[in-house]
C-alpha cells in the first residue's frame, strides 16, 4: 500500500510538472536570457523588459507598445498585435493567437551570445499576409547603426539581426517591402530607437506600388513557397566593444554570409578600407596600368566599363579581342603580383543591345503593367489599338516608351487620353526585333525602363542574370565589383528582398571571395558587403565634387561598423599635387580609403603623375599602419588647412608637415590723388628654414568681375609683376616658381615659369599687394602659404 501511495504521489507530481511546461504567465512574465541579456514577455506576447543582465539596467522604453510579433497587411501600416501568448519551455515555442483567428508558433533558442526567434507555423496562412518582428523600443541614447541594426552607448549595445533572406531588416511601410536607403533594422526615435524586421507572404500574386512608388499598382508575380514561415531573427545585448565579435558569431552559427580575406573576417580586416585604382585597362595597356597601381601601393585595379552589354556581360571587343580568355590572362598576371582585378557594371540593368532584348526579347523582361490589343494589326501599323491607357501613360517614369507584343518590341510617342485608346506614332520592330502581325487580345506589356536607357528582369530572369554574372567572374577570375545601381532589383516588385537575393546569389556563386561594394545599403546585404564607397567625382573640381556629402558619410559608416571610405576621386591632366594631398589628408583624418579614378590619358598627361602616385603610397601606408594620433586626425579634418607627408630615412616613420596659411582680402577703394592704392599685410615664417615665396589668389565668384596687372612687393625689396587677367571664379597659384591659372573646375587655363622669386627667411615679413580692376567690383582673396610645424609620426601596426 505504501508503494501504491508513493506511486500516486509521483504521478501527481509528474502531471503537475508536465502542466507547468505550458504556462500563461498570469503571475510571472516569461524570461529568456543570454550571458549578458535578458528579455521578458507577458501573456499577451509583449515585451516587458530588456535588461543588461550584468547590472540589471533596464533598456525597454516605457509607454511604448512592444509585441514580439504582429500581423500586418502590406497594403496598410496597421500592425495587429497578438491577443494572447502561451509558452512551452520543453518544446521551446511561443504560441501567439490573433484577433483575426490566426495562430503563429514561434520557436526560440537561448544561445550564449544571442536569442533567436523563428516562425515555424502560421495558420491559416491566408490570414498572415505579412509579419512584423517588433518594433522593440530601446531607450539607448547614443549611436544608432540603422542599417546594421545596433544601438549602443558607452555601457551596452542592443541589436537585431535578420537571419535569412525572407526576413527584411526594417519597418514595413509599403506594399513592395522596400526599405529606404540607409535604413534598416534599427530606427532612430526621440527616446532612442526601435528594432524592426518583417517578412511578406510572396507566394501569392499581388499588385504593389513599386520602386519608391514610381510604378503604381504594378502586377507582381508570386514566388512559389515563399510564405512568412521560416522568418527568423536574432536579438543580442553585449558590451559595445563586443558587437562585431557577437555578429560574427551569429553569422557563422546561423549560416549568414561571412566574407573572409586573408583568413580574416572582412569586418575586422586591418586593410578593409584600402584605396584602389579605377581605370580603363585593355589587353594592350594592362602592364602600364598595372605599373601605376603598384607605384601607388594599391592592391586592386578596377575596370570602369568593360562590357558591351549588361545581361550577357560580353566584353568590349576593342578592349579585349580575346574575350574572357584575354581577361583571364590579365587577371592571372595581376594576381601573381598580389593585385586583385575588378570590373564595373550596373547590377540588374539590361542594355537594349543585350541578347535578353534583341533580336528576340526575353519573356522575363519586367512589365509595369499590361493591356491587350483591341484589334488586329499588321507589321506596318503605327497606331496600335489597346484596351487601356493605364501603365502606358506614366510619363514621369517612362524614358524609352517601349511595349512588348509577342516577340516584337514597339516604341510609341504617346497614348491617347480617351477611348478607344491607341499607342501613337509607333516605331515597329524596335531594338532589332522583327515587326510582325498580331491579333486582337494579344498582350501588350509596358516594359519597365530607366533614364539610363535600359530595361530590367523579372525575378526569375534576375536569377539567370545573376548566374551570368557569376559565370563571368568564375571564368575570368575577377574578384571585385560594385553592386552599382543595386536599386534596379526593385524592378521585380519584390522590394529589398530582391536586392538581397541578387547580391547573395552573386556572392555565394562566385568561387573566389568577391570583394564588393554597393550604391545602396540594406540590412541583409551588410553581411555580404566589404565597403560602401560613394561620392562621385563628376560634378566639379577635385575638392568641390560632393565634398560635403563625402565627409558627412563618415559618421554613418562608423555607426554601422563599415570601413570609412571617401568615394571616387578623378585624376585630370591638370590635377595638382596640392589637390591630391588635400584629399589624402582627409583620408588620414577619417581613416578612410577611396577609389582613385584615372583614365590612361590622364595618367600619361598629368605632369605630376609619378609624384602623385608616390604620395598615395606614402599617405596610405601611414594611415593603414595607424600612424596618426587622434589629435592629428582632428587637425587633418580642418578643411582650411593643407598638409604634406614625406618618408624619413627610418622604416615606418614619416614627417607630417602642416602649412602655415595667411589669408588676406583685397578690395579696390577710392583714395586721394597720389596716395598709394596697395594693401599692406604682415605675416611670419615660423619655420626653422628659409623657404620660397608661394601664394594663391582667388577671385570670389559671388562678387564677379576681373583684375589684371597684379603686383606683389615682398619685404620692400622684391617686386613680382604678373601681367595676367584673372576673372571671377578663377584661381592663380604661385608654387615652386610656376604660375598656374585655373578655372572654377580646376581646368588649367595658363601656365608659365616665374623668375627671380624671393626666398622668405625665418621671422616677420610684409607684402604690398595691388592690381587693376578690369570689370565689376571684384574681391581678391590672397593666401600666403608657408611651411609650418613638423611632426614625426610612426606606425602603430
Amino acid at each position: 500500500m505504501a508503494f501504491q501511495k508513493n506511486k500516486r504521489i509521483s504521478a501527481v507530481v509528474f502531471l503537475m510538472a508536465l502542466m507547468g511546461l505550458v504556462v500563461s504567465c498570469n503571475s510571472k512574465d516569461f524570461e529568456l536570457s543570454t550571458k549578458t541579456l535578458s528579455i521578458s514577455l507577458d501573456n499577451q506576447g509583449r515585451l516587458t523588459s530588456i535588461q543588461d543582465k550584468r547590472d540589471g539596467t533596464e533598456y525597454l522604453a516605457m509607454d511604448q507598445e512592444a509585441p514580439l510579433l504582429s500581423i500586418q497587411n502590406p497594403k496598410d501600416s496597421i500592425a495587429k498585435a497578438p491577443q494572447s501568448a502561451e509558452f512551452d519551455s520543453q518544446a521551446q515555442t511561443i504560441g501567439l493567437s490573433f484577433e483575426n483567428g490566426a495562430k503563429i508558433e514561434v520557436a526560440y533558442a537561448e544561445k550564449e551570445g544571442y536569442l533567436s526567434f523563428e516562425v515555424v507555423s502560421a495558420q491559416p496562412i491566408e490570414k498572415v499576409p505579412a509579419i512584423v518582428w517588433g518594433s522593440y523600443p530601446v531607450s539607448i541614447e547614443g549611436i544608432v547603426g540603422e542599417v546594421v541594426g545596433v544601438a549602443r552607448n558607452e555601457d551596452f549595445a542592443i541589436g537585431l539581426q535578420a537571419l535569412n533572406l525572407k526576413t527584411t531588416g526594417g519597418e514595413l511601410t509599403n506594399d513592395e517591402g522596400g526599405v529606404e536607403n540607409r535604413k534598416g533594422a534599427a530606427t532612430k526615435t526621440d527616446f532612442g530607437c526601435t528594432l524592426n524586421a518583417f517578412s511578406i507572404d510572396r507566394s501569392i500574386g499581388r499588385t504593389a506600388d513599386v520602386w519608391d512608388k514610381h510604378y503604381r499598382d504594378m502586377p507582381v508575380e508570386p514566388i512559389e513557397g515563399e510564405t512568412v514561415v521560416g522568418s527568423k531573427i536574432a536579438v543580442f545585448g553585449c558590451a559595445p566593444e563586443n558587437v562585431l565579435e557577437t555578429i560574427g558569431g551569429i553569422e557563422v552559427q546561423e549560416g549568414l554570409p561571412h566574407p573572409m580575406v586573408d583568413g580574416q573576417w572582412i569586418k575586422t580586416h586591418p586593410e578593409r578600407s584600402k584605396a584602389y585604382l579605377i581605370t580603363t585597362f585593355t589587353e594592350e595597356n594592362f602592364d602600364e596600368m598595372l605599373a601605376y597601381t603598384q607605384k601607388a601601393g594599391m592592391n586592386a585595379i578596377y575596370h570602369a566599363h568593360p562590357f558591351e552589354n549588361w545581361g550577357a556581360f560580353d566584353l568590349i571587343p576593342d578592349q579585349f579581342p580575346n574575350g574572357r580568355a584575354g581577361m583571364k590572362a590579365l587577371v592571372e598576371r595581376a594576381n601573381a603580383q598580389g593585385i586583385r582585378v575588378g570590373a564595373h557594371t550596373l547590377t540588374t540593368f539590361i542594355t537594349p543591345n543585350d541578347p535578353f532584348v534583341t533580336p528576340v526579347p526575353n519573356e522575363g523582361l519586367v512589365f509595369t503593367g499590361q493591356g491587350t490589343l483591341s484589334g488586329n494589326i499588321d507589321a506596318t501599323t503605327t497606331e496600335i489599338p489597346v484596351s487601356t491607357n493605364q501603365f502606358f501613360n506614366n510619363e514621369q517614369y517612362n524614358w524609352m516608351h517601349t511595349v512588348k507584343i509577342g516577340d516584337e518590341l514597339v516604341r510609341y510617342r504617346s497614348v491617347s487620353k480617351e477611348a478607344p485608346y491607341r499607342l501613337l506614332d509607333c516605331e515597329r520592330g524596335a531594338f532589332g526585333t522583327i515587326a510582325s502581325n498580331h491579333e486582337k487580345g494579344d498582350v501588350v506589356g509596358k516594359l519597365l525602363d530607366h533614364a539610363y536607357k535600359v530595361f530590367f528582369p523579372d525575378f526569375d530572369l534576375q536569377k539567370e542574370m545573376a548566374g551570368n554574372m557569376v559565370d563571368f567572374f568564375n571564368e575570368t577570375g575577377i574578384t571585385q565589383m560594385d553592386f552599382d545601381g543595386h536599386e534596379g532589383a526593385l524592378a521585380t516588385g519584390q522590394g529589398t528582398y530582391s536586392m538581397d537575393d541578387f547580391a547573395k546569389r552573386v556572392f555565394e556563386g562566385t568561387e573566389k571571395n568577391l570583394v564588393n561594394g554597393s550604391s545602396r545599403t540594406t540590412h541583409y546585404y551588410w553581411h555580404i558587403n566589404h565597403y560602401i564607397n560613394w561620392g562621385e567625382p563628376w560634378y566639379g573640381g577635385f575638392r568641390q565634387s560632393q565634398s560635403e556629402y563625402r565627409f558627412n558619410n563618415q559618421p554613418f559608416l562608423e555607426a554601422n561598423y563599415l570601413p570609412n571610405m571617401l568615394g571616387w576621386f578623378s585624376l585630370k591632366p591638370y590635377t595638382t599635387i596640392a589637390d591630391i594631398e588635400w584629399m589624402l589628408a582627409r583620408g588620414a583624418a577619417y581613416n578612410a580609403g577611396f577609389a582613385f579614378s584615372a583614365n590612361p590619358d590622364a595618367l600619361r598627361d598629368n605632369p605630376h603623375t609619378s609624384v602623385i602616385l608616390d604620395l598615395i603610397r606614402i599617405w596610405e601606408k601611414a594611415r593603414l599602419s595607424g600612424a596618426f594620433s587622434d589629435k592629428q586626425k582632428l587637425q587633418l579634418k580642418d578643411l582650411s588647412k593643407e598638409f604634406h607627408l614625406e618618408e624619413t630615412i627610418r622604416d615606418k616613420e614619416w614627417k607630417l608637415m602642416m602649412f602655415q596659411d595667411y589669408d588676406f582680402v583685397f578690395e579696390k577703394v577710392e583714395v586721394q590723388p597720389g596716395q598709394p592704392t596697395y594693401a599692406e599685410w604682415s605675416f611670419s615664417n615660423d619655420h626653422t628654414e628659409e623657404q620660397p615665396f608661394r601664394a594663391i589668389l582667388h577671385l570670389d565668384a559671388e562678387n564677379g568681375g576681373a583684375v589684371d596687372n597684379i603686383n606683389i612687393e615682398v619685404s620692400n625689396y622684391s617686386k613680382i609683376n604678373i601681367p595676367e587677367t584673372v576673372r571671377s571664379g578663377e584661381e592663380l597659384v604661385i608654387d615652386n616658381g610656376l604660375l598656374t591659372i585655373s578655372d572654377s573646375k580646376g581646368q588649367i587655363l595658363k601656365q608659365r615659369q616665374l623668375n627671380n622669386l624671393p626666398n622668405l627667411g625665418q621671422g616677420n615679413h610684409q607684402i604690398q599687394f595691388d592690381c587693376a580692376v578690369v570689370s565689376g567690383n571684384p574681391k581678391v582673396e590672397v593666401k600666403i602659404r608657408l611651411d609650418g610645424k613638423e611632426e614625426i609620426v610612426k606606425a602603430k601596426q
